[in-house]
């Protein structure tokens, strides 16, 4: 999840859509959001979120409240470790607190017929009844009809106790263990191969994920390769024939030029947020530096610093991500599939001994 989007200028109503060429002055600079705290991302098995370490996040969970709703004030129970959840579909028993944000937690349960779920909580965060449902309910949709192998899978939704949930397939770890030292390249393009193949998906359904980040690109061990699963859709949006939207919340820290410049975001900033995961991957490193000033992020996008460092690895391959991360999104590639057409034609790929197509 990301936080909410820091106030900017508005994007002049051009019919093309086109977003402004130039980035943003010093005095035209966004603010930092300050609405919602900056927390570390946590992964999580089934989904990832802002929030605490798994280790202290069963401190975190008790009870919550939503504001009055016909006057009166709903209190809430948040479930534990033995706590049973029902759903028409059988029932879940929490084993483990496997993380908890400030919009939500994630379970490890155990499920109907002895399977194991990561079920996802919508946390009520003082938030309204009508809200919180609408959050859920909107997200449930999303993937009950995006099925695809590299979209995690949904089993099961359901409410108790003015709580909401989904029951996700479990995955077993997230892109970002695998982070922190270069991998080789045949792994880079394999892992962006299925990368790819599921922004393609959600583009042509006219769907904008805008938070691909590590802890969302979650991992399980095939036979001969890793399988990459996309999951929280929590702040994706419906272009529904749009060239770009207004967000209302933008994860920051890979924020995309056009957010810096014009407040709004498109399939080519998902383009660009995979260009960001393949430079790290490729070097070990994130393209954006973490842990700095919002600021300074803002200076960093606006200047097109990670462009110019992907040019700087120096191969055919850091090119190609060079492009992903151009400032301008017209310049950018136009399609995940243009992405692969090119990545696909690279010797590392050509004469890769692992990786077989099927």
């Amino acid at each position: 999840m990301g936080v909410p989007i820091a106030p900017g200028s508005m994007p002049n109503a051009a019919s093309s859509g086109a977003f402004p060429a130039a980035a943003p002055s010093p005095a035209q600079m966004p603010q930092p959001p300050i609405s919602q705290p900056a927390m570390p991302a946590v992964t999580l098995a089934g989904t990832s979120m802002a929030g605490v370490s798994p280790a202290n996040a069963a401190a975190t969970l008790g009870s919550a409240a939503m504001p009055p709703q016909g006057g009166k004030r709903l209190v809430v129970r948040l479930p534990q470790v033995g706590t049973r959840l029902e759903s028409k579909r059988g029932e879940y028993e929490v084993r483990r607190i496997l993380g908890s944000g400030e919009f939500g937690a994630v379970y490890d349960c155990v499920g109907p017929f002895d399977q194991v779920y990561a079920v996802k909580m919508i946390r009520p965060a003082n938030r309204p009844y009508q809200e919180v449902h609408a959050e859920w309910a909107r997200e449930t949709q999303r993937l009950l009809s995006l099925r695809h192998p590299n979209v995690v899978y949904m089993h099961d939704a359901f409410e108790q106790d003015h709580l909401f949930f989904m029951a996700l397939e479990k995955c077993e770890h997230s892109l970002s263990e695998m982070l922190g030292t270069p991998m080789q390249e045949g792994l880079v393009i394999e892992l962006a191969r299925q990368l790819l193949a599921a922004v393609q998906f959600l583009h042509d359904n006219d769907i904008v994920h805008d938070d691909l980040h590590p802890g969302n690109v979650l991992i399980v061990h095939a036979v001969d390769r890793p399988t990459v699963k996309i999951s929280d859709f929590g702040i994706s949006h419906e272009l529904r024939g749009a060239p770009a939207v207004r967000p209302d919340v933008v994860h920051h820290k890979i924020m995309a030029p056009e957010v810096v410049a014009s407040g709004y975001t498109s399939k080519q900033s998902d383009i660009y947020q995979v260009g960001l995961l393949m430079f790290w991957m490729l070097t070990g490193e994130p393209a954006i530096p973490q842990g700095v000033p919002y600021q300074e992020l803002v200076r960093v996008v606006a200047e097109g610093i990670p462009r110019r460092r992907a040019e700087g690895i120096g191969t055919p391959l850091g090119g190609l991500v060079a492009k992903m991360l151009r400032r301008r999104d017209a310049y950018r590639y136009t399609s995940a599939k243009e992405v692969w057409a090119d990545l696909r034609q690279l010797p590392s790929w050509q004469n890769r001994q692992l990786f077989p197509i099927k």
